[in-house]
């Protein structure tokens, strides 16, 4: 089973008289229960390829499909609900509060999210 495809990835920064082609038409899919690894120089794009994949970033153009669902073309509410209800994330740095145990970094979380639900009454 397909869980992801991307098509046809564009991501350029810049303006019509110095463009960057951070990523210049990328095609690949991923089956379920495959194990991926990005790799490439400093500079090549993985990080690029990595924030738009998982929402963090939008696309120039192509398209992004997890799940069958094309993030590429979804409104920010609905990518917003996507990416609460379908992604998890792991940044490098990992983004916790370093005055707060982990157990404590999770707690928060789910306090926030329960404090989400109930404001717009989901």
């Amino acid at each position: 089973m397909e869980v992801l495809k991307v098509n046809n990835l564009k991501k350029y920064y810049g303006n019509n008289t110095n463009i960057t082609k951070a990523l210049n038409n990328i095609s690949f899919t991923v089956n379920d229960n495959e194990f991926v690894a990005i790799m490439g120089a400093s500079g090549s794009g993985k990080t690029t390829l990595l924030n738009t994949i998982s929402t963090i970033d939008f696309v120039t153009s192509g398209n992004i499909i997890i799940n069958g669902v094309d993030i590429t073309n979804l409104k920010e509410e609905e990518l917003s609900n996507f990416r609460k209800e379908n992604l998890g994330f792991v940044f490098q740095d990992f983004n916790l509060l370093d005055t707060l145990t982990i157990k404590e970094n999770l707690t928060l979380f789910f306090q926030l999210i329960n404090l989400f639900l109930y404001y717009y009454h989901i």
